[in-house]
């Protein structure tokens, strides 16, 4: 495979907006299964204080045919959540080194870590607090400059991406081995099935930091493109290598 550094502009730009693509159709597919799982926790929740309350699952519609059925398909929906996370992180990582790649190839030293190390930053435990968001910091400023617009003296998408990172997945562990039990009566059981909730809706706004991200991104990349494009071009008139159209 061509290493990405040595990409043509357009091919260079097709793997990018294949990449991008990738994300936003499993991101929006993630997040739909995300949110029923979020909707079933707050009716358990609220099952679970009908049953304590009137002391009848026939009220709380707990053992209706939907409910029911939500059970048995309850884990495998996990299962298909769990996957697709996994892909989602894959995709996500790509988009960073892509971008990373893009802007050493046109502005060298514009971000302060390789793309390797930029990739690794997100999944090394402690370094994970802090690496993610200078990266991405560094590729909001490369954007903004090749925009020619103004930079934002606190770039609050990096920031909120770890953040929200942090306390979903706590969040979510706080109600580990609690999918697909029917609610008790026991209040410390809704208020785990409301944390685990919290930490769906966490992550469903975790989705949204991310896109938005790429977004903001997205327009200072067309340009870097457009610019690497036109140098390619200019060193293929005088017979210079791809490689070097840095």
């Amino acid at each position: 495979m061509t290493p990405s550094r040595s990409l043509p502009a357009p091919a260079f730009a097709r793997r990018l907006d294949r990449a991008r693509r990738l994300w936003e159709w499993l991101a929006l597919a993630t997040g739909a299964l995300i949110a029923v799982k979020v909707v079933s926790y707050l009716y358990l929740a609220f099952a679970s204080y009908v049953v304590e309350r009137t002391g009848s699952r026939v009220t709380a519609g707990i053992d209706g045919p939907a409910v029911q059925a939500w059970f048995s398909i309850e884990v495998g929906w996990d299962i298909t959540v769990i996957l697709l996370g996994a892909v989602l992180l894959i995709v996500w990582l790509r988009l960073i080194w892509l971008s990373v790649v893009l802007a050493e190839r046109i502005s060298p030293g514009s971000v302060r870590y390789p793309a390797w190390m930029a990739v690794i930053g997100f999944l090394v435990p402690i370094a994970s607090l802090w690496m993610p968001i200078y990266a991405m910091s560094d590729l909001d400023e490369f954007s903004t400059r090749e925009e020619g617009r103004s930079a934002v003296p606190l770039p609050w998408y990096p920031a909120a991406i770890v953040v929200l990172t942090l306390v979903s997945f706590q969040l979510d562990s706080a109600g580990f081995g609690v999918s697909g039990a029917a609610p008790t009566d026991m209040a410390s059981a809704r208020t785990v099935l409301h944390l685990v909730a919290a930490g769906g809706v966490g992550k469903l706004l975790l989705l949204l930091a991310c896109d938005g991200f790429l977004r903001t991104i997205l327009p200072g990349q067309e340009i870097a493109l457009a610019d690497l494009s036109g140098r390619e071009q200019a060193w293929g008139r005088t017979g210079g290598d791809y490689a070097d159209s840095r």
